[in-house]
């Protein structure tokens, strides 16, 4: 099995680069870096446009230009600005690799600033050419005009090792900015927007799909219509990583936005470069199928006998029916005696507790104490904000009942939620995660019979200090003193052996080529020649008689809908209703029709989540794949279940790095099970081995009983 990847394979063509553009790079000493410098405007926005600019790496910025130009007069022109004296400039040559005997722009950095172009006037009038300043490629997917406070934009990047990156960012227009500081009394935030108000200005660029930077030459704009980098308060900016449901959303996707932006570098720069993604080989999968959270029977053994505590902070009409509902969803669900569910005032040493309390921002405005309080050893707490009473479901609830079972797993110091015995691992193995509180490690060490125990570095007792201190140097960062930004943990097995788990900014893609022309084919109308009521009443016919000869009456109702329409012509959409209100929308017949209606008459009805065709689009988003082993590397990604596909993917898959150290033999491949679970993350896989969940909530638990 292979699976694509955001690593970009690119092949330039420098003597087309060389032939249509000329480079400048511009050097500032400074300790600030270009983004957003006003200096630009001035040296190159007023009398040259520039194709692209690019200024992502420190002191550098580079700027691209269209042949014809007089470089020299550039220069000269630079050169001679009073303003800018501690700017050095210089034109570059652009190559495919570094050259250390040349001055040059290369690799990805080349790459990038040719994608900035992407966003530069294609008009064959000189009057509509504008200097692009950007600086980065922002793509628009979204764009309403003047009923928009708000863009959220797709930043493309490219990494020094040719990762590319859909970073979504919100852009407001100037006039929203306004009228929030206008009203906010948060000093805090009235700082943030001011400063937001000091960024560069951008307008849309409907030609291109694009923000660009608002120039002088540009004149006056309509405040409604300038946008400036800033965010709305409480607020994130987010687009899913893949849709496919519609067209439209699959183009508003960050997969989709990664599909754009190849379709568009094939269209523009394919004479400067070929771009593809990166393949990788897939060596081994396990099948994402065990389930705890799905099954009532599993977590009334888990419960059996447990007294669940419901305790009532808010005391009101609200909070007496939340309690209701909490008892309703355990009752006879997952607790099978009633009498085991109670209700408290306060919560109860060794029992499951939920409790009704108001979010912090009730107590901050009523001057009063906040009443959530972390678990502890013996007390196991889950707190449930009667100001989200809306939102509450029985997947919230199952959620807050598996965070406490885990606490109570913590308190027993026994793995309950996992048969540890099926992996099979001999004696001690040890999990370690950074505790950023106290800048120190925290260690889990499970035995083979499933108990376990968490120890910290005790830097006054010796014995705890030499056993630890090494593991703790692996985690740490040797020219900042820090933790490691993308290690996420170490796992030590029974001999010793050390390894490393790195997150990666790589993540796995489908063929988006693929996915792109299946969405399209479910959209594109039924062909001219089948679209009446007899027309398609005829090919139900042709369906019984060669496929369904006994089972022909299952049609007959289908069937005589549409010839009720006779020569009324049916658009796609509406057959699809027909068919699945008259066959339903998942039984064998509905199947049956559609496989034929695609392969006979090529008329896609719908996107296929069957088991077969979710395997061959989406395998780089399903499962635990590992892959690339070598003597101390791996690879792995964890994706989804394949029965919880939707019509999207929230998130990417980033790769994760696996490295044996200190001559340790690579030993993850034995764990991989442990991802296999669905307590970490409710009904979804985690991406990690499991124990580092537990390790997460220990770090949450009040040292004070």
């Amino acid at each position: 099995m292979s699976i694509l990847t955001n690593r970009l394979k690119i092949t330039f063509n420098i003597d087309a680069i060389k032939q249509d553009f000329a480079f400048i790079r511009l050097t500032r000493e400074r300790k600030s870096n270009w983004r957003g410098a006003a200096e630009l405007d001035y040296l190159i926005g007023k009398d040259v446009n520039a194709a692209a600019v690019m200024f992502h790496y420190g002191k550098y910025a580079y700027a691209m230009f269209k042949k014809p130009i007089d470089v020299y007069q550039l220069l000269s022109s630079i050169r001679g600005n009073k303003e800018f004296n501690d700017n050095a400039v210089i034109e570059v040559l652009p190559k495919a690799k570094l050259d250390s005997s040349e001055e040059c722009i290369c690799e990805a950095w080349l790459a990038q600033i040719l994608l900035n172009s992407l966003s530069s006037s294609k008009s064959r009038f000189a009057k509509y050419h504008y200097c692009n300043l950007t600086g980065s490629l922002l793509f628009v997917r979204d764009f309403e005009g003047k009923t928009k406070d708000y863009l959220d934009v797709a930043k493309i990047t490219l990494s020094s090792d040719y990762l590319v990156e859909v970073k979504i960012v919100r852009y407001r227009t100037k006039i929203s900015v306004l009228s929030e500081l206008k009203k906010t009394s948060d000093f805090k935030r009235k700082k943030e927007l001011q400063n937001a108000l000091e960024k560069p200005y951008y307008i849309f660029e409907a030609s291109t799909g694009s923000l660009r930077r608002h120039l002088p030459r540009d004149g006056e704009v309509d405040a409604k219509l300038v946008y400036i980098e800033c965010g709305l308060k409480g607020k994130k900016a987010s687009m899913p990583f893949l849709e496919f449901g519609s067209m439209d959303n699959f183009y508003r996707s960050r997969a989709g936005i990664l599909y754009t932006l190849v379709s568009r570098i094939q269209e523009d720069l394919s004479k400067y470069m070929n771009v593809e993604f990166s393949t990788l080989e897939i060596e081994h999968t396990i099948e994402l199928n065990n389930t705890l959270l799905k099954k009532p029977e599993q977590l009334r053994l888990l419960l059996a006998e447990q007294v669940i505590n419901i305790v009532d902070k808010v005391n009101n009409q609200e909070s007496d029916d939340l309690v209701n509902t909490i008892k309703e969803f355990l009752y006879p669900n997952y607790v099978t005696n009633e009498k085991l569910i109670i209700c408290n005032k306060c919560d109860k040493d060794g029992t499951l507790n939920f409790i009704i309390i108001h979010d912090d921002d009730y107590y901050d405005k009523m001057n009063l104490e906040d009443e959530y309080l972390l678990s502890t050893e013996k007390t196991y707490r889950q707190h449930i904000t009667i100001e989200s009473r809306d939102t509450i479901s029985n997947t919230t609830l199952k959620t807050s009942l598996k965070e406490l079972l885990i606490k109570r797993d913590i308190s027993s110091r026994k793995l309950n939620l996992f048969d540890w015995n099926k992996l099979q691992l001999k004696g001690v193995w040890t999990f370690a995660a950074w505790d950023e509180d106290s800048e120190n490690v925290i260690f889990m060490e499970i035995q083979s019979n499933g108990n376990f125990e968490f120890y910290k570095i005790d830097y006054q007792d010796i014995f705890s200090y030499q056993k630890f201190q090494r593991y703790r140097e692996l985690m740490i960062d040797n020219e900042s003193g820090k933790k490691n930004n993308n290690l996420e943990g170490i796992v030590i097995s029974d001999t010793d052996d050390i390894n490393q788990i790195f997150r990666t900014d790589e993540v796995s893609l489908p063929d988006l080529h693929k996915v792109q022309a299946i969405i399209n084919e479910v959209e594109t109308e039924l062909p001219k020649n089948k679209r009446t009521g007899n027309d398609l009443a005829n090919l139900i016919q042709e369906f019984i008689t060669e496929i369904f000869k006994e089972d022909g009456d299952k049609f007959a109702a289908l069937f005589d809908e549409l010839q009720k329409f006779s020569s009324s012509e049916l658009d796609k959409n509406r057959f699809r209703k027909l068919l699945n209100n008259k066959l339903g929308t998942n039984t064998k017949f509905t199947s049956e029709l559609r496989h034929y209606l695609l392969t006979r008459h090529q008329i896609r009805l719908n996107f296929s989540k069957q088991k077969e065709s979710l395997e061959d689009l989406f395998n780089a988003y399903l499962n635990i794949n590992y892959f690339g082993e070598t003597e101390k590397e791996a690879y792995y990604f964890v994706g989804g279940r394949k029965e919880n596909v939707q019509f999207s993917f929230k998130d990417a898959c980033h790769i994760r790095k696996i490295v044996a150290v200190n001559g340790s033999k690579l030993i993850f491949r034995q764990i991989l099970p442990t991802m296999d679970v669905d307590f970490v993350r409710t009904g979804q896989s985690t991406v990690i081995p499991f124990p580092f969940k537990y390790i997460r909530e220990y770090q949450n638990f009040s040292s004070l009983d």
